[in-house]
């Protein structure tokens, strides 16, 4: 039962850690037979991880977190560790004071790839004018894919449309043998974003200029784009776009048409050699075949690809909303 604990715990650690909806965790799943060492650990490994109090989550997700972990341990063993209640009222102490902050962290761990990228991002779906502050389960599905099938991008450039805070593209240059990312996103405010989060993941990365990078023989460039001035973008030297990313860009149709012509833009600049890699949640599914109408109109081909299953998956997104993936080519 120990090492059922512990695989528990581990997967415990890294859904709260990434701030996985409360209502996605298997509480059920807690062992029912914990010493008091091993619930010691359950706080430990999550609100009191060294993660979480250099960088912390936010605050009224650490609150709910021990709520549910209380009312199980409360529902199931006679005696609750103090350090459970202990940890509740230091977090509820600072409420107050985390209701005046903007932004708070998420941390996204894979110990069998070696990554930990700590992401700071707004609290809100929507701040500074733009929902693209915030990581969304798209961006999570479509690298956790890419990760899982590494030969798209091994050794390819890549271009994201709509990168946010750059999680997708980040998690790629962690993870793969890409040859180039440019991370594109038409609010400044992101872009700003992204350096920060590069500079706080990235060890030893160089800085050559303002938003462009090198790490271990590889480029990262950060780009402001308008997706209907991309004919006026100065692209980077080293990228021709063998692959196109975008994650959940597609729940709002005013943007369609600049979206459409970016994409067409870019492969008749490549002769039409290249492909497209598009994840989108599906909110509205009248919206989305809206989009995957223009897109086929333009005599593109789309074949819709297998998210990876839950049991599966390197990294934990919320999956209460479907995601769907897309592969995008178009014969010249």
């Amino acid at each position: 039962m120990k090492e059922e604990s512990e695989k528990y715990l581990e997967v415990l650690k890294r859904q709260f850690l990434c701030g996985y909806p409360l209502h996605c965790i298997d509480w059920e799943g807690i062992p029912t037979d914990l010493t008091w060492d091993q619930q010691k650990l359950f706080v430990e490994n999550t609100v009191l991880n060294s993660l979480n109090k250099q960088y912390p989550l936010k605050i009224s997700y650490q609150l709910n977190f021990l709520k549910r972990l209380l009312q199980y341990l409360e529902k199931s063993y006679d005696e609750v560790h103090d350090i459970v209640y202990e940890s509740f009222c230091a977090v509820q102490t600072l409420v107050a004071k985390d209701a005046t902050e903007k932004y708070a962290y998420k941390h996204y761990l894979q110990p069998a790839l070696d990554v930990t990228l700590t992401m700071r991002e707004s609290k809100s779906f929507v701040a500074e004018g733009t929902t693209g502050l915030c990581s969304w389960q798209a961006s999570i599905a479509l690298a956790d894919y890419l990760v899982q099938n590494s030969d798209i991008v091994n050794n390819k450039c890549i271009l994201e449309l709509g990168a946010g805070t750059g999680l997708c593209g980040m998690i790629l240059l962690q993870c793969c043998d890409v040859r180039h990312i440019l991370l594109t996103d038409g609010s400044m405010e992101c872009i700003e974003l992204m350096k920060e989060n590069v500079c706080r993941n990235f060890k030893g990365i160089v800085e050559l200029c303002s938003g462009e990078y090198e790490f271990k023989g590889r480029w990262l460039n950060l780009k402001q784009l308008q997706w209907d001035a991309i004919d006026k973008m100065k692209w980077p030297n080293n990228n021709r776009t063998d692959i196109i990313l975008a994650a959940d860009v597609v729940y709002d149709d005013t943007v369609f048409e600049a979206l459409t012509y970016a994409i067409d833009f870019v492969f008749k600049l490549r002769k039409d050699k290249c492909e497209m890699l598009l994840a989108a949640t599906v909110r509205n599914e009248y919206t989305l075949q809206k989009f995957l109408n223009m897109i086929l109109a333009l005599k593109f081909l789309v074949v819709e690809k297998d998210v990876i299953p839950l049991d599966k998956c390197n990294f934990y997104w919320d999956r209460t909303t479907p995601v769907k993936i897309f592969h995008i080519t178009r014969n010249s």
